[in-house]
């Protein structure tokens, strides 16, 4: 007959282990991730447990009631400097409070970052930062079926399922676009980055189209996607590529700084006077922009505030039980000099 032990402080991880015959990982993991155990073996493992008298230490608890002071939060990627500065702030407030952050990287595609958002989730996150709109429904429904506190950042969309703290894409270019018109452009390129399963990309490039289209004059517009991220190569090349297949084109929006270095060093390897042959815009306002030749006119994003605001919503939800509200957050447009009026 088997003899149960009254007192849980005398049964270790191992006793239980040994005796359902698993690994210490395999009992661990049945208590505090059971989704990546076998239906039967936890079965087996927990029936054992409780036969046993065991219980998991204070620590493993707490990551069954999901009090781990982690907070989880997907970005495209490590390589963007935009993106660094927003989680910077973000990983420096929830500090403040005790938080952790779980850094993940992604891609462009929020279409397939469900198998990274479930990593986060069953290693306990309390509450999740997300670049971009959770588009997938199978992710919808599976952060809603866990009542997962979820930002979403880097964009404003209304009545979305999960709140956004983030920027207007779509307002933004379109005042970018605007004054270019105004300077007397009508001959455009934009360089964008990955569009698939990327709404800051897709709401720019509207905007970019909308603005033309609905113009009293007649205006051109090319659009040439990175389908790689935003590099100075990209920059570089598709300018060399753009004089040769839209030698009209006056006014370059880039929808990175980064992309807008290299369309400015191809205008210097080609000759071009910048601004008074063409105009070359940026987005984000990385702290290089002031210092390129010519200074980059390009839109001034609030990172680091969206990075603030995120980690406060998450830690009034988490610590107090209140609602996280979408915030809008404006931009700003740089004028420097590598804008002009077209001669």
């Amino acid at each position: 007959m088997t003899t149960t032990l009254k007192s849980a402080g005398r049964v270790k991880v191992t006793d239980v282990a040994k005796a359902a015959g698993v690994s210490v990982a395999t009992v661990s993991r049945s208590f505090n991730l059971p989704t990546h155990v076998r239906d039967d073996v936890r079965e087996k493992v927990l029936a054992i447990a409780a036969k046993l008298g065991y219980s998991p230490n204070p620590a493993a608890k707490a990551l069954r009631l999901q009090k781990t002071n982690l907070i989880g939060a997907i970005i495209p990627t490590l390589d963007h400097a935009i993106y660094a500065t927003m989680i910077k702030s973000f990983q420096d407030k929830l500090a403040e409070y005790g938080y952790v952050v779980y850094v993940l990287s992604c891609g462009f595609d929020a279409g397939s970052i469900f198998e990274k958002v479930k990593l986060l989730v069953e290693r306990g996150v309390e509450g999740l930062l997300i670049v971009g709109e959770v588009a997938d429904p199978a992710l919808k429904k599976y952060l809603q079926e866990h009542r997962m506190p979820v930002i979403c950042t880097y964009s404003y969309l209304k009545d979305n399922e999960f709140p956004f703290i983030g920027f207007d894409n779509y307002q933004a270019t379109q005042q970018l676009v605007e004054y270019l018109l105004g300077l007397g452009h009508r001959n455009f390129a934009m360089l964008t980055g990955p569009m698939k399963g990327n709404d800051r990309q897709q709401a720019r490039y509207q905007a970019f189209t909308d603005t033309l289209s609905g113009y009293k004059e007649k205006c051109a517009h090319f659009k040439y996607e990175s389908e790689g991220g935003y590099t100075i190569e990209f920059g570089e090349r598709t300018l060399r590529r753009i004089r040769l297949e839209h030698p009209e084109v006056t006014a370059v929006i880039c929808n990175s700084d980064v992309i807008a270095f290299g369309v400015l060093s191809a205008c210097k390897k080609l000759q071009l006077d910048v601004p008074h042959d063409i105009s070359v815009v940026g987005y984000d306002n990385l702290e290089f922009a002031e210092y390129l030749e010519p200074p980059l006119t390009t839109l001034a994003i609030p990172a680091g505030e969206m990075g603030v605001r995120s980690a406060e919503g998450l830690i009034s939800n988490l610590k107090h039980g209140q609602e996280i509200k979408p915030v809008l957050l404006g931009t700003q447009l740089m004028v420097r000099q590598s804008s002009h009026s077209v001669s």
